[in-house]
């Protein structure tokens, strides 16, 4: 299996906390018509999100992060 890059797990939880938003803002626009379907929706997509991130913090820690600019 491949290992996750920095970069892939920093799009990844900026992607799924998107997600979350959009669903929340979606749930606003409803009138809390799907809140049952949505609003967990939401939840588990924050989840991810915050566990993509911590990744990509954990990697950037351990020295596998963006590079750094050489002048």
């Amino acid at each position: 299996m491949k290992h996750l890059t920095f970069n892939v797990c920093a799009i990844a939880g900026l992607a799924f906390s998107g997600l979350a938003v959009l669903l929340l803002l979606a749930n606003l626009l409803s009138g809390n018509q799907f809140v049952d379907v949505i609003l967990p929706a939401a939840v588990v997509s924050l989840v991810v999100g915050g566990a993509f991130s911590v990744r990509a913090r954990l990697l950037s820690a351990k020295g596998h992060g963006p590079a750094k600019r050489v002048r």
